[in-house]
């Protein structure tokens, strides 16, 4: 059974992508851009934010990753 959060490095390992890449795709707003958008949530305080990432959201962008 997988988790249902994972951590940003969690969330990294699972999808074989740097923690950096996944705090710019949480950021982005254009989904035709790299990377696309991601959905997370937040958590922790305003000045240093934990995030964590929903199963589900995680495998829709791994997914959402343009083709080779």
């Amino acid at each position: 059974m997988s988790k249902l959060l994972y951590t940003l490095a969690e969330a990294a390992e699972q999808v074989s992508v740097s923690e950096k890449t996944l705090r710019r795709a949480i950021q982005a707003t254009d989904p035709t851009a790299f990377p696309p958008p991601l959905l997370a949530k937040r958590m922790g305080t305003p000045k240093k934010p934990a995030y964590r990432v929903l199963h589900a959201d995680l495998m829709a962008w791994a997914q959402s990753l343009p083709d080779a």
